[in-house]
């Protein structure tokens, strides 16, 4: 007695979607043999049952578009820790994935009858996921500039102040100056900013988001 169609219906879309490498010309032979000899009926029920449940697990896949590389910005918030975009979720995985960050932040203010636009990015020196929810990042210590603003002015200061901050995704920016040469504090500076956190995904990134306590 030939086999059913619908047994080789299974066992040929067996050979095409088999991923563990089974030769096609072997599983066509192996057709041959089945439709020759009806007193195989039962074991080749049990065959193509078998290899029809193996391509459960491919058909299960995820087939979502891969990643795309290089640097995202992942999370917005404003100056006071709101989301505005993005996902902290996204960010946190990315830091337990050991990925590079940046910071990204600015103001606009009025002066007189100027508007000054000043925008920053630094990398992060230091960073802390804290209760799995917020992060907060140490930015290096940097010798403080002349000026922030004036484009003629982009020189260190004579001062010998040094400039470090601890920013949140709360929104706080807690920057400090220092006299470089004393250890001095010489200024609490406090402040509150609009933040864009980036990540730099490399190729073929797979993201496993497994708390580092762990």
């Amino acid at each position: 007695m030939e086999m059913s169609g619908f047994y080789l219906a299974v066992l040929s879309m067996s050979v095409r979607k088999s991923q563990n490498g089974i030769n096609e010309d072997v599983i066509t032979r192996i057709i041959r043999i089945f439709k020759a000899k009806s007193s195989m009926k039962t074991s080749i029920k049990i065959v193509c049952i078998g290899l029809f449940l193996a391509l459960i697990p491919s058909c299960n896949q995820d087939t979502s578009t891969p990643m795309q590389s290089g640097w995202q910005s992942i999370y917005k918030h404003d100056e006071n820790g709101i989301r505005v975009e993005g996902n902290i979720d996204s960010l946190i995985a990315g830091i337990r994935n050991g990925y590079d960050i940046r910071i990204g932040w600015g103001w606009e203010r009025e002066l007189g009858d100027s508007i000054l636009k000043l925008e920053h990015v630094a990398k992060p020196l230091y960073i802390s996921i804290i209760q799995d929810k917020n992060v907060s990042a140490v930015i290096d210590p940097h010798p403080m500039l002349e000026s922030y603003i004036a484009i003629d002015k982009q020189r260190f200061g004579e001062g010998g102040h040094l400039w470090q901050c601890i920013m949140t995704t709360k929104g706080t920016f807690n920057a400090q100056v220092y006299d470089r040469s004393t250890g001095q504090l010489i200024k609490d500076w406090p402040q509150n900013h609009k933040m864009t956190w980036f990540l730099e995904y490399p190729s073929h990134a797979k993201i496993v988001n497994n708390p580092l306590y762990q």
